[in-house]
């Protein structure tokens, strides 16, 4: 009883919580899949490869990095066969994430051998320079039965790299399809032919397909409600953590009234200064209870959640403005003990190989619980085309730190002190080489406002072309008893 009122039963809150997951995650709960965790580039390029290898009718492939590389190459050369072989191969690229392989004519041997590549997204006069909402996704479905989705791309990279996919069959499958099947129709003209599904049950997981497009933030919703929903425990780990106020708000709530948060992250990006930023929002966290880690490796690339033995995702979205609002992202939802289970025992495992952040000192500043092995670097010369290469990618990222401090919204703790130094520094020194060399600044202003202007002239040049060509074919006027044919509806 509550205020002399009879207390809701438990399968009021149920449907409550299910009513509320479907709509946050606009995705519907599908049950009868089969789900197969794979850790690692080891087992999920060995899956990709043999799934592809054993392909018959169908391959589709959405992939935000495909590298010129051993693997790259390697996974090039299995689908140039496939093609050859009379597959159907669909391969969706995102221009930002594959600029060298997309200006070095590194897909021109699929096309040549039969398959369809479309890109996401790429300059151009006629449609401007675009580089927010990228595609993000990593998924590969093969014959409509098998599909691929989780943090990994097609690059050896990864080999060295800890991340986290999965391999999914079962009704979800005609969801991956229409997920694919929309960034097609997206990046090009004409749909995707049909692609028949298998829509038998593989399994008993219960699920949900939760394709993210620019501004929908399903995820974010998703997110910000798991927080919130969570009674025992929420563990994440996040390739680069740059979490909104409210998010960070969050997780500090959640922790305070008793839920073990916990939160796993790179101990250095392969975007150094991500690292960096995320260091500036340690405190509140750690002053709430949130207990973080940073990954001991050479990186942690892996974006998962898992929540009360329950509740785990799985995917391509990072807890960051990019992935939530601008990126077309793809994550599994899953509802399952079993899996849950052994989501959590990987994170204990990865946690062996991480080292704790704790306040400490007079001032209560994060630091280093133990003291922890020198790590492994990269030569010189990959870190700089890793870095470059991803540097672009992820710029927007800083916006909600920075401007966290510069506009109150947060408050800037002493312990933090170390990191804005060190953004400020990068700032005023953008700002003293804008002073030294305007034409830094002038030059690439005048190229964008340049490659605009052109952009706009050519999309006026083809409507003025498209009203002239009406005014010489004008349409013949339509019987009264006759509805005018389709090309004359206009929308």
């Amino acid at each position: 009883m509550l205020d002399g009122r009879p207390a809701p039963s438990r399968s009021l809150f149920r449907l409550l919580a299910e009513q509320a997951l479907a709509r946050s995650a606009g995705a519907p709960l599908v049950t009868g899949n089969r789900v197969e965790l794979l850790f690692d580039a080891a087992a999920n390029f060995a899956a990709w490869l043999d799934a592809i290898a054993q392909a018959e009718h169908s391959i589709l492939i959405e992939m935000y990095l495909f590298a010129d590389d051993d693997f790259g190459r390697r996974l090039r050369s299995a689908l140039q066969d496939k093609a050859l072989q009379g597959v159907r191969v669909y391969l969706l690229y995102d221009w930002l994430g594959c600029w060298r392989e997309h200006y070095r004519g590194f897909f021109k041997p699929l096309l040549q051998a039969g398959a369809e590549v479309r890109v996401w997204q790429p300059p151009s006069f006629a449609r401007g320079l675009r580089l927010l909402g990228r595609d993000h996704r990593k998924l590969i479905v093969v014959d409509g039965h098998t599909a691929f989705i989780g943090g990994l791309c097609a690059s050896s990279r990864w080999n060295d790299w800890r991340d986290t996919g999965l391999r999914l069959q079962g009704p979800l499958l005609d969801d991956a399809v229409a997920a694919f099947a929309d960034s097609w129709l997206h990046a090009g003209d004409g749909a995707l032919p049909h692609v028949a599904t298998d829509h038998g049950s593989h399994g008993e997981v219960a699920a949900r397909l939760i394709a993210t497009t620019p501004a929908t933030a399903n995820l974010m919703r998703l997110d910000l409600l798991i927080a919130g929903f969570a009674r025992r425990r929420l563990w994440l780990t996040d390739a680069y953590f740059m979490g909104t106020t409210t998010y960070l708000t969050a997780l500090q709530q959640a922790a305070r009234d008793g839920v073990d948060v916990r939160l796993l992250v790179p101990r250095a990006s392969d975007i150094g200064w991500i690292a960096t930023v995320s260091r500036t929002l340690y405190r509140p966290l750690l002053s709430a209870g949130v207990r973080v880690f940073e990954w001991d490796g050479t990186m942690i690339h892996a974006k998962t959640a898992v929540a009360d033995s329950r509740w785990a995702r799985i995917g391509s979205t990072n807890l960051n403005l990019s992935s939530w609002l601008a990126n077309r992202e793809l994550d599994l939802a899953i509802e399952d003990e079993a899996l849950a289970r052994q989501m959590e025992t990987r994170f204990l495992n990865d946690l062996d190989h991480a080292t704790e952040i704790v306040l400490s000192g007079q001032h209560l500043r994060p630091a280093l619980k133990h003291a922890r092995g020198e790590r492994r670097r990269l030569p010189v010369r990959q870190q700089a085309v890793i870095g470059a290469a991803a540097a672009a990618r992820q710029a927007l990222r800083i916006g909600d730190a920075v401007g966290a401090a510069v506009r109150g919204t947060r408050s800037v703790e002493q312990s933090e002190a170390a990191s804005f130094l060190s953004i400020a520094l990068t700032l005023l020194g953008l700002a003293l080489l804008l002073v030294l060399f305007p034409w830094l600044a002038a030059l690439p202003l005048a190229l964008l406002l340049g490659f605009a202007g052109v952009s706009v002239l050519l999309r006026a040049a083809t409507l003025y072309r498209r009203r002239w060509q009406k005014k010489q074919h004008p349409a013949a006027p339509a019987r009264p008893d006759k509805p005018p044919p389709d090309d004359d509806v206009k929308p």
